[in-house]
């Protein structure tokens, strides 16, 4: 993955903590290492308490959750275009559970993160320092600090002579821009303050106003006033009731149905992938549910009458796998001749190469009035999971939250109020490590989930004793249960 560093030269002096951005120079894509997390403070705390903090906080850009929310400087020369990932959300997602990232981005420059629960903390910053010692300082002591919580982390890390401890992996800057994918991990432009227009455009519109007035008379504004006040009005008056199933409807049209089999294809894509190929040894291979593109709801009938009929298809996934080149490996001119025909490569530097390829799964359309209740997960499903337990290096908890569906609009741009046909949904995220060998135990036991996410690292087991729970091929399975109350 090429990167080149993108940095607000005035965060330096200023008080702020610097934001590092590493852009992708082949996709307006980048990656913010450095970013400001706070924990929600209440249930009654929405998005707009969490943009008051990040402008008090000198913030251009936010991305929020139920549970907390980000937010950072992103330097003014990143293209608007860009998609500017948080690096501590793409490694929660990638890896879960408690870990920690000590990594070097640029000379000078190493980020160190720590992911509690597969969420990032308030820990999450970038050291500006001349050589690793700070670094490596810093992840000692949180280790530590670790061992009296009771708390075993991962260490993510792209240094050398750290002496971290033995639950290491090798991880860099690149290969988190290479997962970043969707929208869940984007930092969003904060919204512009209310009355904040330039006043050459405020004079504009004035004179326009006046010219109009004298040349057309103001009957003729009357009328048009009238018409317009008409066209709002009519989509005022479109019932609430349909207009919150369009956008139910298009919620659910992003989705598969949960589905015991969903992880069968790509289990069987990832366990043909080599683990040597041509001399190149396989790291990581993460495949990705794509989710189906949202169609825009627009306010008004038109979007109420008709909503859009459910999708018909199937479960898509995204997979890449990452490989090094060993002393004896080919080279890049002779790998080209051995490349699988459903991969595409990308070669990274001398010794990296990406693979992509997609996977279909058959799935069924989302549908509201097949979800389980939260008490079958909990009982059910949770049963499912414990007897698998023993066969599972990890178990993440399951803790259901409410859904939130953003609201349909009235035609004067309000918020249309919540109707009793909505359903009262409730989602748990949660992850599973494991062998690779146990996920078609997973498969088999018909745990009903709808699956994101499955990764495979793959680390020589030297001198280690075999067992259910180790192995040279490890997966990270990441999936959500979706529960209707009833």
């Amino acid at each position: 993955m090429a990167l080149f560093n993108k940095k607000l030269k005035s965060n330096h002096g200023s008080g702020r903590p610097p934001l590092v951005v590493a852009m992708d120079e082949h996709e307006p894509k980048g990656i913010a290492f450095g970013v400001s997390w706070r924990a929600v403070a209440s249930r009654s705390s929405g998005r707009a308490d969490a943009v008051k903090h990040a402008r008090a906080g000198g913030a251009t850009h936010l991305i929020s959750t139920l549970q907390q929310f980000g937010y950072g400087l992103v330097p003014s020369d990143v293209p608007a275009s860009t998609r500017v990932y948080t690096a501590a959300r793409v490694a929660a997602r990638q890896h879960g559970g408690d870990a920690i990232y000590a990594l070097k981005i640029f000379d000078g420059e190493y980020w160190f993160a720590v992911i509690r629960g597969g969420q990032p903390s308030s820990i999450d910053r970038v050291i500006m320092s001349d050589n690793d010692m700070e670094l490596i300082k810093a992840a000692r002591e949180e280790i530590a600090s670790g061992v009296e919580d009771r708390v075993t982390y991962t260490i993510y890390t792209n240094l050398e002579g750290h002496d971290l401890g033995e639950k290491v992996r090798g991880l860099t800057a690149a290969d988190l821009l290479m997962a970043a994918s969707g929208d869940e991990d984007v930092l969003l432009p904060l919204p512009k303050k209310s009355g904040q227009i330039p006043t050459p455009v405020v004079a504009a519109v004035g004179i326009a106003m006046v010219v109009v007035l004298a040349n057309k008379g103001w009957g003729y504004y009357q009328e048009k006033e009238r018409q317009r006040l008409a066209r709002l009005s009519q989509g005022a008056e479109v019932p609430p009731e349909q207009a919150w199933a369009a956008v139910m409807q298009a919620w659910a049209n992003q989705r598969r149905a949960p589905d015991p089999k969903g992880l069968a294809a790509v289990r069987v894509s990832l366990g043909s992938v080599p683990l040597v190929w041509g001399g190149w040894d396989l790291q990581t291979a993460t495949c990705n549910a794509v989710m189906v593109p949202a169609a825009p709801v627009v306010p008004g009938a038109a979007a109420a009458v008709a909503p859009a009929a459910p999708p018909q298809g199937d479960q898509r996934w995204a997979c890449t796998a990452v490989y090094i080149r060993a002393a004896t490996g080919r080279l890049n001119r002779e790998m080209k001749d051995i490349v699988p025909a459903d991969w595409v490569v990308q070669y990274r530097g001398l010794d990296t190469i990406v693979a992509s390829w997609s996977v279909a799964q058959a799935a069924q359309p989302f549908r509201f009035e097949g979800l389980s209740s939260q008490e079958y997960h909990q009982v059910e499903t949770i049963s499912r999971l414990q007897r698998l337990q023993p066969s599972f290096g990890q178990v993440g908890d399951l803790s259901f939250v409410p859904v939130e569906f953003t609201p349909p609009r009235k035609g004067d741009g309000t918020a249309m109020p919540i109707v009793p046909s909505v359903p009262q949904l409730r989602s748990a995220t949660f992850t599973l490590k494991a062998p690779l060998r146990s996920v078609d135990a997973l498969i088999d036991e018909g745990v009903d989930a709808q699956w994101q996410q499955i990764t495979v690292n793959f680390k020589q087991a030297e001198g280690e004793q075999a067992s259910l729970k180790s192995s040279a091929l490890t997966a990270d399975v990441k999936g959500v249960l979706y529960a209707a109350k009833k």
